[in-house]
């Protein structure tokens, strides 16, 4: 009988530690799951889940914004004047029929949590509804900025762009053909505000307007060197308003009428900077415009000479569209072509040909001078046409250039490397003239098939001394990319960690019990 009763009692034992383990294990499991789903929700904030299938990578910062994020000095915090489901749940872009739209915002979003971790929380920001939120929106009233806003602030610089910015939609074939081009610019846009906001001194390109400027190539131009890290202030040189002092760079963009003997005076005296130089020219010749004094101080001056002949391929495989006029040239090696050398990869449609006097490089090294290097060469392939042949379309008038001509150009840097007598310091200016002003529109830029925006960011940054530019490019957004919204990643978040997770976890605990039950 006491036999019996030990064996009862043991077996009561058993069984209480049993359900005291069984207990306990449940509670653990419990808390587990808790702060399992805790811990899933800060790191699915910090890291987003996202399973990146397209071709160009959508939703993967390039290895340039990488490297911008994880070299943040300042804190920078941006701020969205949109409500924050715009972009973790978009449907605009689907209800209009586009919904590559939607897609955009989500990298948008998605890329700014990836820029919050790579620069290990120097980045900030923060979604604010200007109707929802009157109070938070006008708090920031004085940097000008709109419903629709996107604004960059480090300390007390601050820029600004629109959610426009963030895609281009080219939908003129979607009439004849159904048809239409969607190409996110959001990486660019952060990467470049970003990047240009680490940088201590805004460096000041003057546009002078006034005589039918060519606004294409300004705006071209504005949105490529803004992204830089460089300002655009317009100046209407007809009128009393002085030039900037602080400007490294004046830009003429291809007027259509000549300018006066006092504006080419202003001009001149702008550039030579009492002998000091340390200021740079940039001008874009109009294809079929004639401006004698401009052209007469870009010769006279700067060894530079604007000819009445426009440029012809006759080599199909270096044109585009098949026309003659839009040749395809190549980018010569040297230190104001770092980053864009290349063979038949920039697209100069109804380029003038420009030639130079001066040598391409000094007898001696380091030796003071003024040099003529062209920053584009056209092969023996290419002939000429003079502007009236052109205006006649009379074909036949072509010329074909001496051998020792050639290779012929249509851009040239003129470099002037001197001394000031007065200050007793080297003196230092760059002129570069383009017979091309349309390489500078934005659908030629933003073209990844060509190197206009490699070249052009050499022209600027290579006369002004700034190594550093962002170019990233823009891509196209297609169908293939797979991404998960706040919804999905919920949805995922319940059936693996909350439900699949502790189902399996119960499961191996039933196993263990049973078996230990029959040991």
């Amino acid at each position: 009988m006491n036999n019996q009763n030990k064996a009862t009692k043991a077996r009561n034992m058993r069984r209480l530690r049993f359900g005291t383990a069984s207990t306990v294990l449940t509670i653990v499991v419990i808390v587990g799951v808790i702060l399992l789903n805790v811990l899933v929700d800060v790191v699915a904030d910090r890291y987003p889940i996202t399973w990146d299938l397209s071709a160009d990578k959508t939703f993967t910062l390039s290895e340039q914004s990488i490297e911008i994020a994880e070299s943040l000095e300042k804190e920078l915090e941006i701020v969205v004047f949109v409500d924050e489901a715009s972009f973790t749940n978009p449907t605009t872009g689907a209800n209009a029929g586009i919904p590559e739209y939607d897609t955009a915002m989500r990298e948008f979003y998605n890329a700014l949590r990836q820029y919050r971790t790579r620069s290990k929380e120097k980045l900030s920001y923060q979604f604010i509804n200007a109707n929802q939120d009157p109070a938070k929106f006008a708090a920031y009233k004085d940097y000008d900025v709109n419903a629709g806003d996107i604004l960059f602030i480090a300390g007390e610089r601050y820029k600004t762009c629109s959610m426009n910015d963030l895609y281009a939609l080219d939908d003129s074939q979607y009439y004849y053909y159904g048809t239409y081009t969607f190409e996110s610019r959001v990486e660019k846009v952060l990467a470049s505000n970003i990047y240009s906001l680490q940088s201590e001194n805004d460096r000041i390109i003057q546009v002078l307007t006034g005589h039918e400027e060519d606004s294409y190539t300004i705006d071209g131009l504005k949105t490529l060197y803004e992204l830089n890290g460089y300002t655009f202030e317009e100046i209407n040189i007809t009128g009393s308003a002085e030039f900037n002092k602080k400007a490294e760079v004046m830009l003429i963009a291809a007027p259509a009428k000549d300018y006066s003997d006092a504006e080419i005076k202003r001009v001149q005296e702008w550039v030579f900077n009492e002998g000091s130089y340390g200021r740079h020219l940039i001008v874009y010749i109009n294809p079929t415009a004639s401006c004698p004094n401009l052209y007469e101080l870009l010769d006279v001056e700067y060894g530079i000479t604007v000819t009445d002949q426009l440029l012809y391929e006759t080599d199909y495989n270096r044109v585009q569209n098949y026309s003659n006029y839009y040749p395809l040239c190549d980018v010569p090696t040297n230190k104001y072509t770092a980053n864009s050398v290349s063979t038949g990869k920039v697209f100069t449609p109804l380029a003038r040909r420009l030639t130079t006097r001066l040598k391409s490089q000094l007898d001696q090294e380091g030796a003071i001078g003024h040099l003529g290097i062209p920053l584009t060469n056209y092969p023996t392939s290419a002939k000429v046409i003079s502007l009236q042949d052109y205006s006649n379309m009379n074909n036949e008038g072509l010329i074909t250039p001496a051998d020792s001509e050639y290779p012929l150009t249509s851009m040239i840097a003129s470099v002037i490397d001197t001394y000031n007598n007065n200050t007793q310091q080297s003196a230092y200016g760059t002129i570069v003239v383009s017979g091309c002003p349309a390489m500078a529109y934005s659908q030629f830029v933003q073209d990844g098939s060509m190197y206009n925006e490699e070249l052009l960011l050499d022209a600027i940054n290579s006369v002004t001394g700034y190594e550093n530019s962002v170019t990233v490019s823009n891509k196209i957004i297609s169908t293939d990319t797979v991404s998960f919204s706040t919804n999905a990643q919920l949805i995922i978040g319940i059936g693996v960690f909350t439900v699949g997770l502790p189902v399996i976890v119960l499961i191996i605990c039933l196993v263990v019990f049973l078996r230990r039950k029959n040991l």
